[in-house]
């Protein structure tokens, strides 16, 4: 698609830091963000067991440790009640450096009308600054110094520990939760199961010490990416990241390592009682990680079904059969897994129809595949949504650091190419392959239906 194309440059620096510059010339703003394979997928080590030493050299003393309290979860052995730490630690990190104290890291970038936040995934923590074209300098500065700086003040973690207790209780009334049910559902071993905010018990039993070990071992070097986009000089830009982030703790990447999943063989339902007026459903199957072919046909295949108003499932369920109230197609691409759903809502009363709906439009997919017409106005929607992405210094930040640090770098011209070169075959076979009828997750949040 013309005017995707972006002048990129990658580096790796003296210290294993990557960095990713976008040159966007004549925009006004320029956008720094940081990413670091530190997400909630580290909270527990695989084998369950973590190294706790009887006490850890903060930087104000010397904090003591204790024993952690276990959990069972399922048909996991016991693990560490570490659940969450990943998503603190992110909080921990914006109390303040070493050299500066909260309020004086946000004014620094928001004297020049910028925003400065951070974010939690499954796979990574992200921090990132958004400022005027000549902010570029401050929004590193910035950044490198909560990275690499941290107080970590033990009177601190209390205190935000409450304001983290607090976001996962608020977290729990809302419809979301219906996602981190999924996922505790789909996945049996695998670490992306652990909700992101973490559990109200993992907060409770974790203490300032769990802290620093997690932060000395995720956030090093190279672990870390540095994307920056804008009206840049890549020269430039590393001259200044490479200066602000000298004093990152060195350290290697640290990918995750393979999980054995034990095989989805029937169909897996999860459901947790909500007095609520209506009811979500999210029924999926296990897919690919970001990294596999099948992904472009999985990315048809969401349009088809269930991105926006024109797709299968919002026309049939909702428009005619008058059985939803809102339905949409959700893909998740890991690193080293993924999934494929479908998310509605709907009286309780019609959940049993709805499944059942859902599931004859995989039938029929999985027997007819797409028509002509509908492949071509996937692959244009997939190019517009590209353009959109593309709108923004961050934007363009986010797709490429993401990329970056997970895999490798696809420009948006190459991701709009491989879509253009999935065909009505690749739809079929992907479909038959993947939309499995009898080997599903079905997970609801709401009320059941009365009997």
């Amino acid at each position: 698609m013309a005017g995707l194309s972006v002048d990129w440059r990658m580096a790796r620096l003296p210290n294993g830091l990557r960095l990713i510059t976008i040159a966007r010339p004549e925009t006004p703003t320029v956008a720094v963000r940081v990413y670091v394979r530190a997400g909630s997928r580290y909270d527990v080590p695989l084998n369950g067991v973590t190294d706790h030493s009887s006490s850890v050299e903060g930087p104000d003393g010397v904090w003591p440790t204790r024993e952690p309290d276990t959990l069972e979860r399922g048909p996991l052995r016991p693990i560490s009640l570490l659940l969450g730490l990943a998503h603190f630690t992110e909080h921990f990190l914006f109390k303040g450096t070493r050299s500066h104290d909260q309020r004086d890291l946000y004014g620094a970038v928001e004297r020049l009308g910028g925003v400065l936040d951070a974010g939690t995934t499954k796979e990574y923590v992200t921090l990132y600054a958004v400022t005027q074209g000549d902010g570029l300098a401050t929004a590193v500065d910035v950044l490198a110094e909560i990275l690499a700086e941290p107080a970590l003040r033990e009177e601190d973690f209390w205190q935000e520990k409450l304001v983290v207790l607090e976001e996962i209780r608020r977290a729990q009334d809302q419809q979301s939760v219906i996602f981190d049910l999924f996922a505790e559902t789909i996945w049996q071993r695998h670490p992306l199961r652990y909700p992101i905010r973490g559990t109200l018990e993992g907060l409770h039993d974790l203490e300032p010490a769990s802290v620093i070990p997690f932060y000395r071992q995720r956030y090093v070097a190279g672990n870390a990416l540095v994307a920056v986009g804008g009206d840049i000089e890549h020269a430039e830009v590393r001259r200044l990241v490479e200066q602000s982030f000298a004093s990152l703790h060195a350290g290697p990447e640290q990918a995750p390592l393979p999980v054995e999943e034990p095989p989805l063989d029937e169909p897996r339902t999860a459901h947790l009682d909500k007095e609520v007026q209506l009811t979500s459903l999210l029924i999926g199957v296990p897919a690919v990680s970001m990294k596999h072919e099948d992904r472009a046909a999985i990315k048809v295949i969401e349009r088809v079904l269930g991105m926006g108003g024109s797709a299968r499932l919002y026309q049939h369920l909702r428009e005619e059969a008058r059985l939803v109230y809102s339905i949409n197609t959700v893909t998740a691409h890991y690193e080293d897994a993924g999934y494929f759903a479908v998310h509605t809502v709907c009286d309780p009363q019609n959940l049993g129809a709805v499944q059942q709906a859902i599931l004859d439009e995989w039938d029929k997919l999985r027997r007819e595949g797409v028509s002509a017409d509908e492949l071509e106005a996937a692959k244009s929607n997939y190019a517009g949504t590209q353009a959109r992405r593309a709108e923004t210094n961050l934007g363009v930040a986010s797709i490429f650091g993401v990329q970056g640090l997970l895999h490798r770098v696809e420009t948006f011209d190459e991701a709009v190419a491989r879509i253009e070169a999935v065909t009505r075959d690749d739809v079929l076979r992907v479909a038959r392959e993947y939309l499995s009828l009898d080997r599903y997750v079905a997970v609801t949040v709401g009320r059941q239906a009365q009997t």
